[in-house]
């Protein structure tokens, strides 16, 4: 029995940690979000999800899809602007498949678009493990995989995507540009190379440099600030300590299951938890099961609050912090957070931070500096976060009740 496959616009590289078998959640999730305008993909991959939309007739208006890695931002430009000749040239790497033909094609630097393109989409199908790789040097360096009958050229659909990609923005982009384009109404969704899970599970060599916790750090602030924006954010990454303590308090989680592949060892491949985080509440199918944000349910149980809110949960942890911050003897830093929101305002900005985040400091236990000013690293904050408490945090107050931690151990499986 063959493999089923969506018909065509469909993804046409396969691409480490690919939305196609959670398409299901994701696609429920943008039902959740309603209506929108543009559409975003800055961790653009293998596009599963944009060409679900654009499939099914979701997409009304520009998408911008981009990534950080310049080579397969490439195919997508060659496959849109000259897919015949890719075509022609996919036939070509057809007939002279071989393990020595690999190797030279791995080894070449086309100056051509159609032959850059050809290129990765030749390498991506007849890779080990479909695994794109790249090295310090930005060179793709993933092995020959030993496919019976790889599917090399695949017309119908590669003429199906230039046709989709006819007026879609590709540009090779920081994740954070984004910020720069969305606009209210619009939907962003982000599939960051994951926070690992443990030591040895770490794989972020898409492109080089990797994705390490401070980046993972600065995608969770640039969704905040989205969100404060009304952008619909849809983020998927692992369900980790680090990811619940980045998201945990501002955004919607749910837990999903999903089978992943990639593992050295093949008795650790299979499936895995998953985080899919929104910035408003999925419901309908049942699905998802919901997860109530830490901040809400503390709050609400000392009636502080009144019901739940699906609309700007950010401000609620930007109001609780100052609170604490002035009941706590740390006026100055309540005064500082007023001043950033003071010239943030003045220049016509809707930006917005955690300040728990920001006055626990970074991954090491330096003071974070937000719109040039330098933010104390507080104890109390760095406990709410569910960080380690470093040598220089403050803490003023012996009295002081810290702030409840994010729960990490109430969270529901979803089917």
């Amino acid at each position: 029995m063959g493999t089923f496959r969506e018909p065509p616009p469909r993804p046409f590289l396969k691409w480490v940690g690919g939305k196609r078998q959670l398409l299901p959640k994701l696609l429920n999730a943008v039902e959740a979000a309603g209506p929108f305008r543009h559409y975003h993909e800055p961790f653009l991959g293998g596009g599963a999800l944009f060409f679900s939309l654009a499939r099914t007739g979701r997409i009304k208006a520009r998408s911008y899809l981009s990534d950080a890695n310049s080579s397969l931002i490439d195919a997508y430009h060659g496959v849109r602007d000259e897919s015949e000749a890719v075509i022609e040239l996919l036939d070509e790497h057809k007939l002279a498949h071989s393990e020595a033909h690999f190797y030279a094609v791995r080894a070449s630097v086309p100056r051509k678009l159609a032959k850059r393109a050809a290129r990765i989409i030749y390498l991506n199908k007849t890779c080990y493990n479909g695994l794109y790789r790249e090295n310090s040097k930005g060179q793709f360096n993933a092995p020959f995989g030993r496919y019976k009958n790889p599917l090399i050229c695949d017309r119908e659909n590669l003429r199906a995507v230039a046709q989709t990609l006819r007026d879609v923005d590709l540009a090779v982009r920081d994740f954070s540009q984004v910020s720069a384009v969305a606009q209210p109404g619009d939907l962003v969704y982000f599939d960051p190379p994951y926070a690992p899970v443990s030591k040895t599970a770490d794989f972020t060599a898409y492109v080089r440099g990797g994705f390490g916790a401070d980046a993972q750090e600065r995608l969770a602030e640039t969704c905040a600030e989205l969100a404060e924006r009304g952008v619909r954010v849809i983020l998927s990454n692992s369900m980790t300590d680090l990811t619940r303590r980045l998201y945990g308090e501002s955004f919607y989680t749910y837990e999903v299951s999903a089978s992943r592949r990639v593992n050295s060892r093949a008795d650790r491949r299979g499936k895995v938890s998953e985080a899919l985080i929104t910035s408003f509440p999925v419901r309908g199918d049942g699905r998802l099961a919901a997860e109530t944000r830490p901040v809400d349910r503390d709050r609400r149980a000392a009636g502080n609050i009144p019901g739940p809110s699906a609309a700007e949960p950010a401000v609620i942890v930007r109001r609780l912090a100052r609170q604490w911050l002035l009941e706590n003897r740390y006026q100055d830093v309540a005064a500082l957070i007023d001043e950033v929101t003071r010239q943030w305002k003045v220049e016509g900005k809707q930006t917005r931070r955690n300040w728990w985040q920001v006055l626990a400091g970074d991954a090491k236990g330096n003071p974070r500096v937000v719109a040039g000013r330098r933010f104390p690293v507080l104890r109390a904050a760095q406990l709410r976060m569910g960080m380690p408490v470093t040598s220089g945090a403050i803490c003023r107050n012996p009295d002081e009740e810290v702030p409840p931690v994010t729960v990490t151990g109430r969270w529901r499986k979803s089917l």
